[in-house]
């Protein structure tokens, strides 16, 4: 019932004793998209309630210029262009990489010039690149130490929001970001243990691409 991912909407109806005012044993009526994971349960609803389940995509992810969010956009842009993000696929927290494209493990970075708060000027984009001494991977549940430590993923793309102004609209438009996909060895060559990179460094490292590119540049390195 209901299992359909547009039909967005959480509906419970209590029924509500009109003598006495007590509430009833519930009688739900639920229609719930296709979200893996979510559990609802514990609400206190006296009357007639409704409760959107779109209303919390926008409470939560509205503002994309925010830097999780815009960060986890990045992500799911990828993704899309790598075609590595199934329709059952949950975003993963804290994952030792974000993207799985065949055997290869991809890590995303994102940055932009334009903040939710005020500015005087445009920020100067940076992306960490730090090596890590510990990863955990969601599919295995698993902790793996490190030593020495490690760039843990094989491919990293790095992604740069251009405008000046940013706003939500303009962050949904892949022709508003600018791409480099970097092996980890050549990370690894040339930085050294380097943290971070600016866009700069990126340019001298290795030509820029755009978003329909992204998954062919993945795949010549691949096999270099």
């Amino acid at each position: 019932m209901g299992s359909s991912v547009e039909k967005k909407a959480l509906t419970i109806i209590w029924k509500r004793s009109g003598a006495r005012g007590h509430c009833l044993r519930p009688k739900p009526r639920v229609t719930l998209p296709s979200l893996p994971g979510l559990v609802i349960n514990n609400f206190s609803v006296v009357g007639e309630r409704e409760l959107d389940i779109e209303g919390f995509y926008r409470w939560a992810m509205g503002d994309l210029v925010d830097n999780r969010n815009r960060g986890i956009f990045a992500e799911w842009l990828v993704g899309q262009a790598l075609g590595a993000i199934s329709d059952d696929d949950v975003r993963h927290e804290w994952d030792a990489y974000d993207l799985l494209y065949g055997k290869v493990k991809v890590e995303v970075k994102a940055s932009g010039h334009s903040q939710t708060w005020p500015q005087d000027h445009p920020s100067k984009p940076r992306f960490d690149i730090a090596k890590t001494r510990r990863t955990w991977e969601a599919k295995t549940n698993k902790w793996v130490e490190h030593d020495p430590p490690v760039r843990f993923a094989d491919m990293y793309v790095f992604c740069l929001h251009e405008p000046k102004k940013a706003t939500s609209e303009n962050v949904r438009d892949p022709e508003s970001w600018k791409f480099w996909v970097i092996s980890r060895k050549n990370l690894d060559d040339e930085l050294g243990d380097q943290k971070s990179v600016g866009a700069g460094t990126l340019d001298r490292l290795v030509e820029p691409v755009n978003w329909s590119e992204i998954k062919s540049e993945v795949d010549r390195l691949e096999l270099v």
